[in-house]
């Protein structure tokens, strides 16, 4: 019998210990991490550009501007052509929000021909609205809302960028599509993947979004926990994390983001930046 209890206890001992340790790195190492998903696309040429998109911040009170920081030295040291940020950028507004050192750490940010934002369902809500588009313009970000812009390489190579506004609390509607044929790869950036299916018929090459959090925890062997996770994410159960084909023509590309959202930890789904090597 004391044989069966000491098993016992040391048995429950370790897994509390177990437990412990998984929480600790959940919430206070995983969140603060960096992972880089390098993309090869379309490679027929030795021409290519280098687009490095990062997304959802969801900057707060535990995740603040020196947090940032580490984010944008990361970005930098990709050296990238073009810098996408597919929304989301503060938690809540109205709760927490500090702007001049935000527009500091993200005018840090260095691209070789452009920075590109659009908006997230975050940008919209808790006073986010009115401040949004100056944070990000003082930033050095061309913001676009349901608008194209071309970026034009050094080699007279036209990439376009169509950006739409916010699917959950904006107004989505695509721009004058006549003007997206004259460009040499085609780049479509949403915040809420799920609306992609919306706009299968438009030629893109490539699309770009965020929102999902890839769930924030996913516990190998216990999926369960991931699916409810994702299943509490409006717009975000088709394509939650990664590469998917859209259909024969179009890609999407689901970054899992940098913050957290409603509960501070992430478990299994490091914070993402991801580095696309397009060739031209």
């Amino acid at each position: 019998m004391i044989r069966f209890l000491k098993i016992f206890f040391g048995t429950v001992f370790t897994l509390l210990i177990l437990i412990g340790s998984c929480v600790f790195y959940a919430f206070k190492i995983e969140p603060y991490r960096i992972a880089s998903n390098q993309l090869y696309l379309n490679e027929k040429t030795s021409d290519f550009i280098k687009v490095v998109q990062f997304s959802d911040t969801h900057i707060k009170a535990d995740f603040n501007y020196k947090n940032l920081d580490k984010v944008v030295n990361y970005i930098n040291k990709q050296n990238p052509d073009v810098v996408v940020f597919t929304g989301d950028l503060y938690d809540n507004y109205a709760k927490y929000h500090d702007d001049e050192h935000i527009i500091k750490e993200l005018q840090k940010i260095n691209a070789t021909y452009d920075k590109i934002a659009i908006w997230g369902n975050r940008d919209c809500g808790g006073g986010a609205a009115r401040q949004y588009e100056n944070i990000m313009q003082q930033s050095g970000f061309t913001v676009l809302k349901n608008e194209n812009w071309y970026v034009t390489t050094d080699s007279d190579k036209k990439i376009l960028f169509t950006g739409l506004d916010d699917s959950m609390l904006g107004n989505v509607y695509m721009p004058d599509s006549t003007k997206i044929y004259d460009s040499n790869y085609n780049i479509l950036l949403i915040h809420e993947p799920d609306t992609a299916d919306s706009f299968q018929e438009y030629p893109y090459d490539l699309v770009l979004s965020g929102h999902s959090h890839g769930g924030q925890v996913n516990i190998p062997f216990i999926p369960a926990i991931n699916q409810k996770a994702i299943s509490s994410t409006n717009l975000a159960k088709n394509y939650v994390s990664g590469m998917y084909e859209l259909n024969s023509k179009t890609k999407i590309y689901v970054n899992t983001g940098i913050g957290t959202t409603h509960v501070s930890g992430r478990l299994g789904v490091v914070p993402e930046i991801s580095i696309f090597h397009i060739y031209l």
